[in-house]
């Protein structure tokens, strides 16, 4: 037997077996949750390193309580009595509400878990310590730099002056940043393609006889002189 409930929302209610009513929308829902949830929980794993965004626990766990609020808003809407705001007042604090906590509760997750990895002030200290490092070996007969190049006046002059590096490296060969030229030349020395016009080509491959972090630390000093 059909009741009057299910004759006046007959274009929104079916009934199933044994009487129960079923919302064909309600119905869908659940398959498309669960497709999203493994998508939500079984993806970002398997991202690689390089990807260059970050999904960790605290996203899935944000994506996952929108999809667990769509559910909530679904349900809602197949609801047949909703309250509404009584006045113009309501309306529009209830709009402002709503705004105000989903973009509030959007940036408060941002915040706490940006997905693209943020400069932190151990950073910051970390390449302040490899310039000093960088410093103090360039003036050291292990890297020997001082002896061929000149940086404020203090140093050799058999090789280009080092005062304005970082400026000036830039634009060595066209496409290729400071940091990047610097690296390499200082590995290759005298065999790296690109000569500096008025030198004799001379400078030792360091990438031969100093560690990699070392020329790591002369190429952070080097980028502070401009």
């Amino acid at each position: 037997m059909v009741t009057q409930r299910e004759r006046t929302s007959g274009a929104h209610v079916h009934t199933a077996a044994g009487g129960r009513a079923v919302t064909p929308t309600l119905k869908r829902v659940p398959w498309g949750v669960i497709a999203l949830l493994a998508v939500v929980w079984a993806l970002p794993p398997l991202l690689p390193e390089g990807f260059g965004l970050r999904f960790g626990r605290a996203f899935q766990l944000f994506f996952t309580a929108a999809l667990v609020f769509s559910v909530a808003v679904f349900w809602l809407l197949d609801q047949e009595h909703i309250p509404q705001p009584k006045s113009t007042a309501g309306v529009l604090g209830s709009i402002a509400l709503v705004y105000v906590a989903t973009v509030g509760f959007l940036v408060a997750v941002a915040v706490a878990a940006p997905q693209f990895a943020l400069p932190r002030p151990e950073d910051e200290v970390a390449t302040a310590d490899a310039a000093k490092r960088g410093e103090a070996l360039f003036w050291k007969p292990e890297a020997a730099c001082f002896q061929c190049h000149t940086i404020a006046g203090r140093g050799g002059t058999r090789g280009p002056e080092l005062s304005h590096a970082a400026t000036v490296a830039g634009s060595r060969v066209p496409g290729l940043a400071a940091e990047q030229y610097l690296r390499e030349k200082m590995k290759g020395g005298a065999a790296y393609p690109f000569k500096v016009p008025g030198y004799v080509p001379m400078m030792p491959a360091f990438g031969q006889s100093l560690a990699p972090d070392q020329i790591d630390d002369l190429v952070a000093y080097l980028l502070t002189l401009k």
